[in-house]
């Protein structure tokens, strides 16, 4: 009797609120973590393109490790406000919040240009990200 095994195929991108949270969790996890947490949201083979840098997975591990390490946790909060699915394609907006330890809070938007590989990981993002006037939370 042949044993037909479907490929597992992560899902957290397929919609807005577990996409939300799968970027969310990039800021709120230990920084040793960095890498295991990676592995379940991005493909091996990740490239990220912004207006900064180009970074492959272990480049990107790093700077996210970094900004663990730098960000006090529950600092970064994003709101998803479009996401647009096609195919192995999505496209989406978030504004975000980041407080850093001195009170200092940063608004963004972010623009994400995003191709899922076969098994639902992220392969690659080109991103755009647009820094509003940093203030003081009182």
């Amino acid at each position: 009797m042949a044993s037909t095994t479907e490929p597992c195929r992560t899902t957290f991108a397929d919609n807005v609120e577990t996409y939300q949270a799968a970027l969310s969790s990039l800021f709120s996890n230990k920084p040793e973590d960095t890498e295991v947490d990676l592995s379940k949201l991005f493909h091996p083979t990740f490239t990220q393109r912004d207006g900064e840098a180009v970074r492959d997975f272990p480049a990107f591990v790093a700077h996210i490790r970094w900004l663990r390490e730098i960000l006090p946790p529950g600092s970064v909060n994003l709101t998803v406000t479009v996401f647009l699915c096609d195919g192995n394609q999505r496209a989406e907006r978030h504004t975000s919040t980041t407080k850093t330890s001195d009170g200092i809070v940063t608004p963004a938007e972010t623009f994400q240009f995003v191709e899922l590989a076969d098994d639902g990981r992220i392969s690659s993002i080109v991103e755009a990200v647009r820094r509003g006037k940093p203030y003081k939370e009182d």
